[in-house]
């Protein structure tokens, strides 16, 4: 993080993709993927200018949406760094969830967690007026960790 103070740093990553079904909008996706444009804030580290800037400088209609659903201010900080920056997140270790044996019942279990991800989602972009998460394939590993990995997951690209 100490040469990246710019960017959100951490894992798991996470990706914004287009609705197929419905033409215009986007979804949020948390399935493996090669490609990530979001990190997800529980094990992250970002710099505090930008909490600064999420509390003084966002626009309020993004945090009454992230008040009103009480769900999505990752999604939200991700949003707001990438426009500032112009730079995606950087992911760490190959760790796809965060796991949390002594919390109570996550959020991502009740069934409406998704939808209402995939609506912030549209509708931060379009309080921004565009999509200002960018895609990576960039991620910082650490090979000491020895981190057994499945084999269809091991190499996003298998030919080089």
């Amino acid at each position: 993080w100490r040469e990246n103070k710019d960017r959100i740093v951490g894992f798991p990553g996470r990706f914004h993709a287009w609705d197929a079904r419905h033409p215009g909008k986007w979804n949020y996706n948390a399935n493996y993927s090669c490609e990530m444009s979001m990190v997800l804030t529980g094990a992250a580290f970002l710099h505090k200018y930008h909490m600064h800037l999420y509390s003084h400088e966002m626009p309020q209609a993004i945090r009454s949406k992230v008040d009103e659903y009480m769900n999505c201010e990752d999604i939200a900080m991700n949003f707001l760094v990438s426009h500032v920056t112009r730079k995606p997140p950087i992911k760490v270790t190959s760790r796809w969830t965060f796991r949390c044996p002594g919390c109570p019942e996550a959020l991502s279990g009740d069934n409406s967690h998704f939808e209402e991800r995939h609506g912030c989602i549209n509708y931060f972009a379009s309080v921004y007026g565009y999509m200002p998460l960018l895609y990576t394939q960039f991620r910082a590993d650490s090979i000491l960790f020895k981190t057994r990995i499945p084999s269809e997951r091991s190499k996003c690209f298998k030919f080089v």
